[in-house]
């Protein structure tokens, strides 16, 4: 009787051994799906449409594409879209210069400035209407006293302001992540145009998917994210170098170059077309978010740039849609006709017959 309640014990004790030893076992080595990544937010099997980038293509309903446009102040007031339909123009980069102010929908708000703001959904509004894709874009902090400090040439994440951009950031993906015509973009022309102030391409990569992955985190945001390249956005080398990494295990990323001195001086048609291939043949999707014929120093040529887009069905944005005789960038006079002159390089009626082939 001994013996067998000594035999019953010992199985018990085993069994109960095992059963303590496949617990522990099972809560230190989790089951997961094979190459799920937890520190990155998830890829839909396929984005919501019609928009998305596939490799150097920019698609609609799985149909390449590429889009001749402007950038635009309608934060400040809304434009004459009549005027922008005469133009042929089909995408607008919209310059928001008070991210921390900048209404989202509803009313315009006179801010810390003093300046009134129009929301971002009633600008989308107007642009949808006429048929009009539209890139929200942050240029520039405003602080509590009104002062402004431009985004252009500084490192992202070095900026005191970098967590409350991410938060304000969140809440424009959040507001417009069902409206697919609507694409986001982090940063309007980050770090030294001469490569200054600490910047190294690994800065670029750590900032970028910081920016990218705040705004994926907003369950359901799968719009177009549209990535600045370095060098105040005129360089493609971060881009080049270090996008593959930042397109892994992440998704519809548009690269975004601007034209002007180190695209525009000292290059030529055939230059300019060879600098767009390599970067396509290296599977990033671009497109130029700004060109405009004077930047740093004096007007520049274009039309060998506006040739060489055109070969290569790369998508355009000028600099700037704005009624402003004396503003050698601006594309209308102050009566709204085009702004060409020799004083300017003739570039508001250069743009408009580009537009308009």
């Amino acid at each position: 009787m001994k013996t067998t309640r000594l035999l019953l014990i010992t199985l018990f004790t085993g069994l109960f051994l095992v059963i303590i030893a496949c617990d522990v076992d099972n809560s230190i080595t989790p089951i997961q799906d094979e190459g799920t990544n937890l520190d990155l937010p998830p890829i839909p099997q396929k984005p919501i449409g019609p928009y998305w980038v596939e490799g150097s293509k920019l698609l609609k309903d799985d149909e390449a594409i590429f889009y001749k446009g402007v950038n635009s102040l309608q934060t400040y007031g809304l434009v004459n879209p009549q005027l922008m339909n005469e133009w042929n123009i089909q995408i607008i980069r919209e310059f928001i210069g008070n991210l921390r102010e900048q209404p989202i929908y509803g009313d315009p708000l006179r801010a810390s400035d003093g300046v009134w703001y129009h929301s971002l959904q009633k600008i989308v509004d107007q642009n949808r209407a006429n048929n009009k894709i539209t890139i929200l874009c942050p240029f520039g902090w405003v602080d509590n006293v009104g002062q402004r400090i431009l985004f252009t040439g500084l490192n992202p994440s070095s900026q005191p302001f970098f967590e409350e951009y991410k938060i304000k950031m969140k809440r424009i993906a959040e507001h417009f992540k069902n409206q697919p015509d609507v694409w986001i973009e982090v940063w309007n022309e980050p770090y030294h145009w001469n490569n200054e102030n600490g910047y190294i391409h690994d800065l670029w990569l750590k900032d970028m998917k910081d920016m990218v992955d705040n705004l994926r985190w907003v369950e359901g945001f799968q719009s177009i994210i549209v990535v600045p390249g370095n060098e105040q956005g005129q360089s493609e080398d971060a881009i080049i170098t270090k996008g593959n990494e930042l397109l892994q295990g992440r998704y519809n990323l548009l690269f975004d170059l601007h034209a002007y001195e180190k695209w525009l001086l000292n290059t030529s048609e055939d230059e300019l077309i060879s600098k767009i291939e390599n970067i396509k043949n290296k599977d990033f999707a671009i497109i130029i978010g700004e060109v405009g014929v004077q930047n740093a120093g004096q007007v520049m040529p274009v039309q060998h740039f506006l040739n060489a887009v055109s070969i290569s069905e790369v998508s355009v944005l000028a600099w700037l849609w704005n009624q402003n005789s004396q503003d050698n960038n601006a594309l209308l006079t102050n009566d709204g006709l085009p702004n060409g002159t020799l004083k300017n390089n003739f570039w508001g009626t250069k743009y408009k017959n580009f537009l308009s082939n």
